[in-house]
């Protein structure tokens, strides 16, 4: 099992009955952050400051129970404690993450018949405050409680810009808070990010959803800019806990990218042994399905392209080969069966739309559909396949069996497209697919409408990636500049995304390949930051390889990606304008930076650098005429001699990027 190293937790044995008026008050370990609770009228409040400045003023917490409401509380106890420990993480922005807090237990009980027991944990780090709900064994419920709603309020002190996901778009905002309020149902998705005032961001989370269905925001009548949770009906055995709700707190919005709260709220792995769990790049034949090569060769769903993929791969160490939809039949066939190489072609009859048909085979086919011959094939060049599977294929075969013929065949992972369902079903579901693939050593990706991610790769680092996002080239829209860099401020602080980054054909694809139906707005060299940006523990690169052939001197920044890092940082960035992000593996740096529409240079100083070495810093360039709209290839690739102190000038194009690889010398 994945252990922690250095772990001190302090448990403080403070237990107290405070009046009906006292506060509560929960400081974070420096003291900067600090959340405030109070029982009114037997009602529970909690309410967040930094530095005395308010970040979240006076709202309600608790849930709704389907039978019986809570009546009024009494307070019967408070106990305060900390937590201060190293978790190593199997993969991630970091090698290992500090989970530092304090943190509170309250337990409340109803004045009156029933006397329930409602216990309000809480934790405060010093970039967060998170609190949840815990229903104990003996606290007069029967076996089974039935959520119907949550009635935790965020009661903002002022309008402030925001934004947040909006399902496979990009991010809905900036607009003011306030406008949020004003739709009628749901008001917003999580994440949700605020520019609260001068040097005050927040992001309003949800980790370790295991249990409970997912929360959105609706408007709250207590307050102005208030919002409150809300989640679909759920049932639960008693002694378990809603998820927690999170409220980041930061200076800069690169500070809520990389915060490490949602993943230590998690419970630790659980895995007994999680070194087979590899993060990497992949190769993937969906999007370069059509693409014609110099030397005659049109790519395919079929065995000589994936031959062709495979190949490319081990000679530059990509890790994988996602096989999409379509190797054991038609997707959406309750009668495809997933442990088999279908026996027929695939053809899409018309390009402008996604669905695929069979086609009789030649009666010669010297080279049928053998999934499990390819995986062999691609084992002999360390190369891992990753088999796309549905929905469809789970419900009607046995899924356990299915996943343990894959382990057999040796397949590195699944890919799962179109997961039907809602609410608390959708995420036990959910579980029980990431244990089962854990169980069977496969990573896990999840397209088509996933839960959240919640910081649960902590607890199964096999689920390395999903699609919570809009993904370049998918569902005949557009993927902006200003998309990406509204997305990595705002979806991808719940998790590690699928986002398909890494075009290298940007002319126009979209005429000649089936599955490209929207040319992407962007230049090369953004493509190949915006991979990097990413966070990912399968970043999955969507041309051929002759495509990355051509422009090898730029792939190279790509091909030495490892995609699991000693450390992490963001170096500016602003939310819907551009990201500068560095990370390192070993002794070497790499740089990526992205923009939106409008051109700009950003000063990149190297002040992470130990100020004892000397490195080589090998430049990814927009040419000086790259555009995202009329020159999206334009690049120039260079060397230079660098040292800690020293600045590099990121000139971008309008919609475009910058790389930079330090090694030392």
């Amino acid at each position: 099992m994945n252990t922690t190293a250095r772990i001190l937790f302090v448990a403080l044995a403070i237990i107290c009955v405070p009046s009906a008026a006292e506060t509560i008050r929960l400081e974070s370990p420096s003291g900067k952050l600090a959340g405030e609770f109070t029982l009114t009228d037997g009602i529970p409040f909690w309410s967040i400051q930094e530095n005395d400045t308010a970040v979240l003023e006076k709202g309600r917490l608790g849930v709704k129970l389907t039978d019986k409401a809570f009546g009024s509380f009494d307070s019967v106890s408070v106990e305060m404690g900390s937590v201060n420990e190293t978790v190593k993480t199997t993969w991630g922005n970091f090698a290992e993450y500090a989970n530092h807090c304090r943190s509170l237990t309250w337990t409340l009980v109803e004045k009156d018949v029933p006397r329930r027991t409602l216990r309000i944990e809480a934790r405060a780090y010093d970039q967060a405050l998170a609190v949840r709900y815990v229903f104990p064994k003996e606290g007069g419920y029967g076996e089974r409680i039935s959520l119907s709603d949550d009635q935790t309020e965020f009661v903002f002190p002022r309008d402030a810009t925001s934004w947040c996901y909006a399902g496979e778009h990009d991010p809905e905002g900036p607009k003011l808070l306030s406008k949020f309020r004003a739709k009628k149902g749901t008001a917003a998705r999580l994440p949700f990010v605020s520019e609260s005032g001068p040097n005050l961001f927040t992001a309003i989370m949800e980790a370790a959803i295991y249990d409970v269905a997912p929360m959105d925001l609706v408007s709250s009548d207590e307050g102005e800019y208030a919002l409150r949770g809300t989640f679909s009906k759920s049932t639960i055995e008693t002694g378990e806990a809603t998820s927690w709700r999170v409220v980041q707190v930061a200076s800069a919005p690169g500070d809520l990218v990389l915060s490490s709260v949602i993943y230590c709220l998690n419970p630790p792995c659980q895995l007994e042994d999680s070194s087979w769990v590899k993060p990497g790049l992949a190769m993937w034949d969906w999007r370069a399905w059509g693409a014609q090569t110099d030397d005659g060769f049109t790519y395919g769903l079929d065995m000589p392209s994936w031959r062709r993929f495979i190949d490319f791969a081990s000679k530059h160490g990509v890790a994988y080969l996602v096989l999409d939809a379509g190797w054991y039949g038609l997707e959406f066939e309750a009668s495809s069966d997933p442990t088999t190489s279908r026996d027929y072609l695939l053809v899409q009859p018309d390009p402008n739309k996604p669905h695929l048909k069979p086609q009789a085979p030649p009666s010669d086919w010297a080279d049928p559909t053998d999934i499990p011959e390819l995986i062999q094939y691609a084992k002999d060049r360390d190369v891992g396949i990753i088999l796309y599977i549905n929905d469809i294929a789970r419900l009607n075969f046995p899924f356990d069996q299915t996943l343990a013929l894959y382990e057999k065949w040796g397949a590195a992972g699944i890919k799962y497209g179109f997961m039907k369902g809602k609410g608390q079903q959708k995420v036990l579901d959910t579980r029980s697919i990431v244990e089962q693939c854990a169980k069977h050593h496969l990573l896990c990706d999840f397209h088509d409408g996933p839960i959240p991610p919640s910081g649960d790769r902590r607890t199964y680092p096999n689920y390395v990636a999903r699609e919570f996002c809009h993904a370049q080239s998918d569902s005949l829209r557009t993927f902006t500049p200003t998309g990406f860099c509204e997305t990595v401020f705002v979806n991808m602080l719940a998790g590690p995304l699928d986002m398909n980054n890494g075009l290298f054909t940007l002319e126009d694809p979209a005429s000649v390949r089936p599955k490209i139906f929207k040319n992407v707005d962007t230049t090369v060299v953004a493509e190949t930051a915006r991979v990097m940006i990413t966070f990912s523990g399968l970043a999955i690169l969507p041309d051929c390889p002759e495509a990355y052939e051509a422009k090898s001197d730029l792939f190279e920044f790509l091909g030495k990606l490892p995609m699991t890092w000693n450390e992490t940082r963001v170096l500016d960035g602003k939310i819907g304008h551009y990201i500068s992000m560095a990370r390192r593996s070993g002794g070497e740096w790499f740089i990526a930076s992205a923009n939106n529409e409008e051109p700009r240079t950003l000063q990149i100083k190297l002040d992470f650098l130990d100020p004892n070495g000397q490195y080589v810093a090998t430049l990814y360039e927009d040419g000086a005429d790259a555009h995202y709209q009329t020159n999206r290839e334009s690049y120039r690739v260079r060397k230079i001699e660098v040292k800690h102190g020293d600045v590099i000038s990121a000139n971008m194009a309008a919609g475009g990027g910058h790389c930079v690889l330090i090694s030392q010398k």
